[in-house]
């Protein structure tokens, strides 16, 4: 039997964008895990962007399941952010790992968005097409993200 040869690999990073994971203290969220996820640096602009993209997604895939939490807060304060479709593979990825075999009338995953000068008008016009209103679940300011997702972290409880 051929004997092959296993190469130790590492999830690329990519340049100029880092990770950090932060929970919410559980006493101050009715017991719920809230993590945030924030990101740090340059998010490069279209095509340029997908590993980055891609990093952000599996970022927060790894802190859903590491943390096991009832609401994840993705903090795009520090991060600047012009253009690029593939950040919305975050959105579309969680939906796959929370949502797969939820019911009809289910409430969603609570994910909630924060964003700064930095990355705020490009991620509503990407989440937001035609000049439509923000949605509910994008802030500028963290405690209120965290209020909001506390709220619907209860929710979807409540309802699984």
């Amino acid at each position: 039997m051929k004997q092959f040869t296993l190469v130790e690999a590492t999830p690329p990073v990519p340049k100029g964008l880092s990770c950090r994971f932060f929970l919410v203290d559980r006493t101050e969220t009715d017991r719920r895990t809230v993590l945030v996820v924030s990101f740090d640096g340059e998010y490069p602009d279209g095509s340029l962007g997908n590993g980055h993209g891609a990093y952000i997604a599996t970022s927060a895939l790894h802190g859903l399941k590491a943390f096991d939490a009832d609401c994840v807060i993705l903090d795009f304060r520090a991060m600047t952010y012009r253009w690029g479709n593939t950040l919305l593979q975050v959105f579309d990825d969680i939906a796959q790992f929370r949502d797969s075999g939820s019911d009809p009338g289910e409430p969603p995953f609570p994910v909630v968005v924060v964003t700064s000068e930095r990355s705020q008008a490009a991620f509503l016009s990407l989440v937001t097409p035609n000049g439509r209103a923000a949605p509910e679940w994008h802030f500028d300011d963290i405690d209120a993200a965290i209020a909001y997702g506390t709220r619907k972290a209860r929710e979807w409880l409540d309802f699984i």
